[in-house]
């Protein structure tokens, strides 16, 4: 049973997102084929979304890349339109892939807010360099690690070896600007870390003490995303080697993980090299 809430001309899932059923229905999706079980994989995999009545249009709010995969999956194998199962709606999703790509954007401010956030929650002022660091004078592109684009997007971070310490920075805040807690689903206007540098190619944070389970799902929009390296910390739990829909290096290597995610098909992925 999932909790929904009525605004208006609007419904929303609040937690739909269960990382058991994924596994489960996921399976059914792929292996067996079973049109509706893909419907269900989508919803337990990607998380919530947002209902406009009278456009009869959808917003997904955690995952949008998810559901687009999704999507494309049960499109072009097995000829099929996803539809909502967690609300009682006679419709089909609307393309996440399409319009509504705006949302995988960030500004500038939000980019600067997201190291920032990144620092305070790894010890940022015990690291071995944080040269410009949180310096309103420096432009964040020149903080130590970081490497920009032409627009002042960050599209690598290399803090390999620099003491950060911490569990890992998909999210860090939680909170508004006036320091109220906000629901855990509007993660655009509320969470600053990882998951909203959308621009993101290149992650080394290998050989430091970040410790702790990582959340996967926020992490699988960054498309461009296409190196990743955590060796050498403390992390555990499952391994996801997909975590992101573009990624060719990954290393996993020397943390305390339990066990691997199986390879899933309507992730799309091309590793050239997979350690773990």
């Amino acid at each position: 049973v999932r909790n929904t809430q009525l605004q208006g001309r609007t419904e929303e899932t609040v937690g739909l997102y269960n990382e058991c059923k994924c596994d489960f229905w996921s399976s059914l999706c792929e292996d067996s084929r079973q049109i509706g079980a893909c419907d269900y994989a989508a919803e337990y995999c990607c998380g919530d979304y947002r209902y406009f009545e009278g456009y009869a249009t959808f917003i997904y709010l955690n995952s949008p890349q998810c559901y687009c995969d999704f999507y494309n999956y049960a499109e072009n194998e097995l000829g099929y339109s996803l539809k909502p199962r967690a609300l009682n709606i006679n419709e089909e999703f609307t393309n996440p892939c399409g319009p509504f790509k705006i949302h995988w954007s960030s500004t500038y401010s939000d980019e600067r807010e997201s190291l920032e956030a990144i620092y305070n929650a790894t010890n940022g002022q015990n690291w071995r360099s944080n040269d410009g660091w949180r310096d309103e004078t420096v432009d964040h592109c020149q903080w130590y690690g970081i490497s920009c684009d032409d627009e002042g997007h960050v599209t690598g971070i290399d803090l390999r070896d620099n003491n950060l310490a911490g569990r890992f920075p998909v999210y860090t805040r939680y909170v508004n600007s006036n320091g109220n807690p906000v629901l855990v689903n509007e993660w655009q206007q509320s969470k600053y870390g990882l998951a909203n540098l959308y621009k993101l190619q290149t992650l080394n944070l290998a050989e430091n003490k970040l410790t702790g389970m990582i959340e996967y799902r926020p992490l699988y929009n960054l498309r461009h995303l296409s190196y990743w390296d955590v060796a050498g910390n403390q992390l555990s739990g499952v391994l996801d080697a997909q975590v992101a829909p573009s990624l060719k290096y990954a290393d996993f290597s020397n943390n305390g993980f339990t066990s691997m995610r199986r390879f899933v098909q309507y992730k799309v992925s091309s590793f050239q090299s997979l350690r773990f």
